[in-house]
């Protein structure tokens, strides 16, 4: 990661949503829902051809209308510039949390508050996740990825988390 790399604080002014790439942008095994192959880079330095769900670029535009987005996952600082013209996202990165594994406490003390939701792979901590009451941990089926989000019940269950 980046030394002494601290994200841009939330604006405050919407519930957070944070995404994590392998199993949720990144089909990595047998998918389960239609996947085209992107070939994706950073900066130049390096190339990877990715497997990601047909309907991911609306998905994640859906999301960033209503909520503000921020990357936690193994891609780091790279995420949104390697994932840009994948996804169709905005030229201003969004900002990430330098965190890999055991993510709930970074996210928690980011969101300082604001109603957030989590949406990543099924084993990425280490810690339980059973039981949190401050946010909303969604666990993607690696086949499906964000394609098998239920975007409405996540829209329900952040609205019920800003009363």
């Amino acid at each position: 990661m980046l030394p002494n790399y601290l994200p841009r604080p939330p604006r405050g002014d919407r519930p957070l949503v944070v995404l994590g790439i392998s199993d949720v942008v990144v089909i990595e095994g047998s998918a389960s829902v239609p996947v085209t192959t992107h070939r994706v880079s950073a900066w130049g330095r390096w190339v990877r051809d990715v497997a990601i769900p047909d309907d991911a670029a609306a998905r994640i535009a859906r999301l960033a209308d209503r909520y503000e987005v921020v990357w936690a996952s193994e891609w780091g600082h790279n995420a949104h510039t390697a994932f840009a013209a994948a996804l169709q996202l905005p030229d201003e990165p969004w900002p990430f949390l330098p965190v890999q594994f055991d993510k709930i406490d970074r996210i928690r003390a980011y969101a300082k508050g604001l109603p957030w939701a989590w949406i990543d792979g099924p084993v990425v901590d280490l810690h339980a996740t059973d039981g949190v009451d401050d946010g909303i941990v969604i666990r993607v089926d690696p086949a499906s990825g964000i394609s098998g989000v239920d975007l409405e019940a996540l829209d329900a269950q952040l609205a019920e988390l800003a009363r």
